[in-house]
């Protein structure tokens, strides 16, 4: 997974050098496999203007070019057909590599004719999937301006590993709290403030959920008389920052919430659910359904389903469905946003062979105390992106509310295990910043509820593996040894 530097600073005020984070995520246990400088992912490639363009003779697409960057003229052999003299375009220069292919450009002769560089097309650049043909940049672009400086690419980019225990950190808004957690800071949030319509969604819509074992909570907000179109550059930009393909103002939302807060939504044209009632429920046995990609499944009666009033719309927490899609005609949008059970999105991936995005993180566990706070504001984005308006009210189905057991903290059986003494009052500091709820405390025990969002912790080991991973294990020296007597399962008693 990709998290950005410049996203992440949206949530927490950093001041310290990539390979400084790099080491603090380790430490703490998630492992950063690569840091890419985008700014290096760039060198070598200018802003030019084409002086110069001939056909070459007896070729029926190949131009010769000249190409200055104010203070260097460039030959080029281009092959594309929309080349003309006076365009602001990409030079790649030799040494340069292309993005797209990893090709490293050297001086070569096509047709007899010497060539010392390259006119990009935005696809070669990795900017988006237009091939077509060069990139044409406005008339105000200066020459001889480095690309990176050019499209202010200065991000840097961590590839990060995380394991299948921690689907918190599966968002920028994750490992900001790990580091928040370590450094002291406080967490920044988008602000959230809704702007609706006199009109009510619950006289346009309804949800009924059959299979509540397998969706506990299941929210929808409605937003009406949306114009599809392409996103705002800003939101292009950080979704294709982190290998997401923009597609259009509505459907980038919802996959800007995924990265920013490990959220899975669902966008669905409203227009085509029949009845205007969306119901959870299992598939019918050797049910066949198109999804997006347009392939079609072969369901069981296990795999859960959104469906409407005559028809399935959805395989829930996988994939959608080609007949509620979003497309350029939809005009009114239903937005879901639900917790699944993590098994039952697991078998489902697996038995029809399909890792989305989302799956990915349902199967891991999502923040079910979460889920209004970011459908609001995936709803707040697409009414401001689109020119909608959000419908008045909230449909929030949750008929067994889910709630965090308290688990007993022993301090001696703590430090027992970590081998080193830490005082009490530092791990209720650790406990607190790691976002524990405390509930209870004398001086031998306390009481603690996790964080919402940390659903791999239950037992009294879990926080005491906690406490040792933000303390630091570098930290930890050896002071005693004592007999540890383990319980059948292998948990310490």
């Amino acid at each position: 997974m990709k998290i950005s530097l410049k996203w992440l600073k949206e949530f927490i005020d950093l001041d310290v050098t990539p390979d400084e984070i790099d080491k603090v995520l380790t430490d703490l246990g998630i492992e950063v496999e690569k840091i890419i400088y985008n700014k290096e992912k760039y060198n070598n490639f200018y802003v030019g203007l084409v002086t110069k363009s001939e056909e070459v003779a007896d070729s029926d697409h190949l131009h010769y070019c000249e190409v200055s960057t104010g203070n260097n003229n460039y030959k080029v052999i281009c092959g594309a057909p929309n080349v003309a003299v006076g365009q602001k375009v990409v030079l790649g220069t030799v040494g340069a590599i292309v993005p797209a292919n990893g090709l490293k450009l050297e001086k070569r002769k096509i047709r007899g004719l010497e060539s010392t560089g390259m006119i990009c097309s935005k696809y070669e650049l990795e900017i988006d999937e237009d091939h077509s043909g060069i990139w044409v940049l406005p008339d105000d672009a200066k020459e001889g301006t480095p690309l990176f400086e050019y499209l202010q690419e200065d991000d840097v980019i961590f590839e990060i590993s995380v394991t299948p225990n921690r689907g918190d950190c599966l968002s920028h808004l994750g490992i900001a709290r790990e580091l928040a957690a370590f450094y002291r800071k406080d967490l920044k949030l988008p602000n959230v403030h809704l702007i609706t319509s006199n009109n009510s969604i619950h006289d346009f819509a309804k949800v009924e959920i059959v299979a509540t074992e397998k969706n506990p909570r299941y929210i929808a907000k409605m937003i009406q008389n949306v114009e599809i179109k392409e996103s705002p550059e800003w939101l292009k930009k950080k979704l294709i920052s982190v290998d997401i393909r923009p597609i259009n103002n509505v459907v980038d939302v919802t996959n800007l919430i995924l990265m920013e807060v490990n959220q899975p939504l669902h966008a669905y044209d409203y227009d085509k659910i029949e009845g205007g009632k969306i119901i959870i429920k299992t598939a019918n046995e050797e049910e066949k359904f198109t999804t997006l990609d347009s392939k079609e499944r072969i369901l069981d009666a296990e795999m859960l389903m959104i469906c409407d009033a005559k028809k399935s719309i959805a395989i829930a927490g996988v994939m959608g469905g080609e007949n509620s899609e979003i497309t350029n005609s939809t005009k009114n949008v239903l937005l879901e946003a639900a917790y699944f059970q993590p098994s039952s999105i697991r078998r489902t991936a697996k038995k029809l062979g399909i890792q989305s995005e989302a799956s990915y993180r349902f199967e891991r566990g999502v923040d079910i105390d979460n889920l209004e706070f970011v459908a609001n504001r995936a709803a707040q984005l697409i009414a401001e992106l689109s020119g909608g308006t959000v419908l008045n009210g909230t449909i929030d189905i949750y008929p067994n509310k889910i709630t965090k057991n308290e688990i007993t903290l022993r301090f001696q059986k703590c430090k027992q295990i970590i081998g080193y003494t830490i005082s009490n009052d530092e791990i209720l500091d650790l406990l607190k910043r790691l976002n524990f709820k405390i509930t209870k405390h004398d001086e031998n025990s306390i009481k603690v509820i996790p964080p919402s969002y940390r659903n791999d912790i239950q037992l009294e080991i879990d926080v005491i593996e906690e406490i040792a991973r933000l303390f630091g294990y570098d930290n930890i020296k050896p002071q005693y040894f004592t007999q540890i007597n383990f319980n059948t399962d292998g948990i310490p008693e």
